[in-house]
């Protein structure tokens, strides 16, 4: 209590009062107060406050050390992450730009911005970026995102290679983004459906429990009249993300050429 008497008692001016307001709301500790102009302490504790899970201030102290210190580019992947983890593509992009773009070999800056170029579907921009990203440093989701965006431009057979490619360097992609349902939805699109059932399966040979995986390769045993195997699928895919209305339409579809009238109706209910 004698300490913060004594920080109100001195010679603050007002607007040093409403900044240190402001940390304070944020969530600040005292003694961080006085660090308020130093950006390396606002990286740090922007960093501390996404790992408490209040993105609000993290953002607040992040957007405050790059104001101060526009080159640390370390504070513009971070304030990209933390926009990215709401699903704020919009807004990550500006960050994952500037990190890119002012220290191109930092650790997935160039990932991050090209795979925020083409969630928000500025395909072409996303191509430039993702093969400077490869010419750094390659991997798996790199040249997978880079498929995805040839494959958006009807650059099929680029597409191809990509995938292939993000394949062969896959080791810890995450079970819905491994780049085997990447290549079987490829293949299927491209009318080539029995060839798209080994990658579907492989991937989930890697992921048994991915949802997309299990959605993917019931769509295409559908197509292929295998309905009991796509009931299967389907039913697991939902099992492990319940909301998702695609797989509730095509195991509708799957359920009335089975015959399972009503098991349909509840399924087509659930179409949004």
């Amino acid at each position: 209590m004698n300490y913060v008497l004594i920080v109100l008692n001195s010679a603050f001016s007002m607007t040093r009062l409403a900044r240190i307001g402001l940390q304070v709301a944020l969530g600040v500790s005292i003694p961080a107060l006085f660090a308020w102009q130093d950006p390396v302490a606002l990286y740090r504790s922007g960093l501390r406050l996404f790992a408490e899970k209040q993105p609000d201030a993290a953002i607040a102290a992040l957007r405050q050390s790059v104001a101060i210190q526009p080159a640390n580019a370390p504070a513009w992947k971070a304030l990209g992450v933390v926009y990215a983890s709401r699903g704020d593509y919009e807004n990550a992009e500006a960050p994952f730009r500037n990190a890119c773009e002012r220290q191109p070999a930092l650790e997935e800056a160039c990932l991050y911005y090209g795979r925020a170029l083409y969630l928000l579907d500025r395909f072409p921009p996303a191509i430039d970026v993702l093969r400077r990203a490869i010419a750094l440093r390659e991997s798996a989701e790199a040249h997978r995102l880079l498929g995805l965006s040839l494959q958006a431009l009807s650059q099929s057979g680029e597409a191809g290679n990509e995938f292939r490619t993000a394949i062969r360097l896959a080791r810890d992609a995450r079970p819905d983004e491994d780049p085997g349902i990447d290549y079987g939805v490829y293949l299927f699109r491209g009318g080539n459906v029995e060839q798209s059932v080994a990658p579907l399966e492989a991937a989930l040979k890697r992921h048994p429990d991915s949802a997309r995986g299990h959605l993917e390769l019931g769509c295409v045993l559908l197509a292929l009249e295998r309905l009991g195997e796509a009931a299967d699928h389907l039913e697991r895919s939902l099992s492990i993300n319940p909301g998702t209305s695609r797989a509730h339409l095509l195991l509708g579809k799957v359920y009335l050429r089975l015959g399972k009238t009503e098991a349909a109706e509840a399924q087509l209910r659930q179409v949004k």
